[in-house]
């Protein structure tokens, strides 16, 4: 006699095998416009959640008689501030001349910045705007910083990465191919 679960278990895995195999031949339906519907709506669901709870926080105890008796929020920003070292070049491209090798480290400097904007802006739907710093991986100097606030960076697009990222405001300087320090 063949060992079961019960009657229950043969719908449950007669539904289980249908259900991934379907969804994959589904899959397709799945475009990138539904997909980023779906991303903001996330992230709108997210910042409503953490409004909540700011308005939660600023209700007061309440006098009796009196119905809406809190403190009334006007405003309100999530503002990240993060600093982080910059990498230096790939141990392949040491052996380049010291132009090419600077050129290297600004180009690799820059896609990293623009990448861990994108990044934290994804992994964090609360946050309104990043405040950023990056320090040379050799002075501990800053190299790149500024405020970059969601909505423009959600927009931008330039020609190249330096120009995107002056555009969102950050600042860098660079002289003959290597950053110059921001000063403190």
């Amino acid at each position: 006699m063949p060992v079961t679960n019960g009657p229950a278990s043969v719908g449950i895995s007669h539904r289980l095998e249908a259900g991934p195999s379907n969804l994959l031949e589904r899959s397709h339906l799945w475009n990138p416009v539904v997909i980023t519907a779906l991303k903001k709506f996330a992230n709108y669901l997210a910042q409503q959640r953490l409004r909540r709870k700011v308005l939660g926080a600023l209700e007061v105890n309440r006098r009796a008689g009196v119905r809406n008796d809190g403190l009334s929020l006007k405003s309100m920003r999530n503002r990240l501030e993060v600093e982080w070292q910059a990498r230096e070049i790939h141990p392949w491209d040491k052996g380049l001349p010291p132009e090419r090798a600077a050129q290297r480290f600004v180009q690799q400097c820059l896609e990293d910045v623009d990448a861990a904007i994108s990044r934290l802006f994804a992994t964090l739907p609360d946050t309104d705007e990043i405040v950023l710093r990056v320090l040379d991986p050799i002075s501990g100097e800053p190299i790149v910083a500024g405020t970059v606030v969601r909505a423009e960076a959600a927009s931008a697009s330039a020609g190249s990465v330096g120009m995107k990222l002056k555009s969102l405001g950050l600042v860098y300087r660079l002289a003959n191919w290597q950053f110059e320090s921001l000063g403190n």
